[in-house]
């Protein structure tokens, strides 16, 4: 594979490997809508910020060594973007790419390797989400991810090695599947075309799309509600009713184990831990208000106006 000729930017306008999984409703992090958004408003990804990945960009390289450990295969990392030869919308970032043998995975241009790596960091909790070692069995959302970077690569394996809490160090093989390169295809160009070429957004599938495409409310603005509409809301009603009798009764129970509980930091049956109630780490933080009175001045320099989020309520009908 030749990649001299595939163009490679710092920020890339496209369909990357995690916003497929998004796109197809597989991403526990961002939703098609999101991904809509940030390709049509040409803003920055605010999940780049998050914690979780922060640590795994990380913990990438030692997780890379720890490959090259367990395999004795040499990786080599690439951060540029790669694009699809054929697709110039679709574009990965490869975390490293696996050479069998001691020549170097690019030489003259040309493509030598036909493995790559993905590192991952999962916790714990998550370890029934991964399958056994050695398997394909991994979270369809990096699934996903590892076909798209397959497709774009034309590699024929990605290895996925996972370091699930901070003991438990694991390798799984996903093998490149043209059928899911055509379905993935497929479903990324329907999205390409049908909603961001025509600026017209997906379906909002959270309370969250919602406000992000309806951040603003008309002033004295009114809609009639349809019989759908107005079924729905009844439902919403009904439902939000019985969730509240349910939080009542979740309410009491908590309060009779935390008495129970008392100053006790943990509470125990047969040499197991059950729950614990310890109080978190003191933070400090500064009183605006004593600041505003004490410092008009210096307070007035750091005050900025934002905009107010729209309040959902529920109206008796009169």
């Amino acid at each position: 594979m030749d990649l001299s000729n595939i163009p490679q930017f710092e920020r890339p306008l496209g369909i990357g490997g995690t916003d497929i999984a998004a796109i197809l409703g597989l991403s526990p992090y961002k939703t098609p809508l999101e991904v809509w958004a940030r390709l049509v408003g040409g803003g920055e990804n605010t999940s780049a910020d998050m914690l979780h990945l922060r640590f795994g960009q990380h913990a990438e390289s030692f997780i890379a060594n720890e490959y090259e450990r367990a395999t004795r295969l040499k990786t080599y990392a690439h951060p540029k973007t790669i694009f699809h030869p054929e697709h110039g919308f679709m574009f990965g970032h490869i975390d490293r790419f696996v050479c069998e043998s001691n020549d170097p995975a690019f030489k003259s241009g040309q493509f030598k390797a036909n493995r790559l790596l993905e590192c991952k960091t999962a916790s714990v909790f998550n370890r029934t989400e991964w399958g056994q070692e050695g398997s394909d069995q991994i979270p369809s959302a990096y699934l996903m991810q590892c076909a798209w970077y397959l497709a774009i690569t034309r590699c024929e394996v990605a290895d996925v090695a996972v370091l699930l809490g901070n003991n438990d160090f694991r390798i799984y093989q996903v093998k490149r599947d043209l059928e899911l390169e055509d379905l993935l295809l497929m479903h990324a160009q329907k999205f390409w075309s049908d909603h961001v070429l025509s600026m017209s957004p997906p379906n909002p599938i959270t309370t969250q799309d919602a406000a992000v495409l309806f951040p603003k409310n008309r002033p004295g603005s009114e809609v009639e509600a349809n019989a759908q509409i107005h079924q729905t809301l009844e439902q919403f009603r009904e439902k939000l009713s019985h969730a509240s009798s349910l939080n009542t009764e979740c309410e009491r129970l908590k309060t009779e184990i935390l008495t129970y509980m008392g100053h006790s930091e943990r509470l125990s049956f047969g040499g197991k831990t059950l729950a614990t109630w310890k109080c978190t780490n003191p933070s400090q933080r500064i009183d605006t208000k004593a600041l505003a009175a004490a410092h008009p001045d210096i307070a007035a320099n750091f005050t900025y106006e934002t905009l107010g989020s729209r309040r959902f309520l529920l109206k008796d009908a009169q």
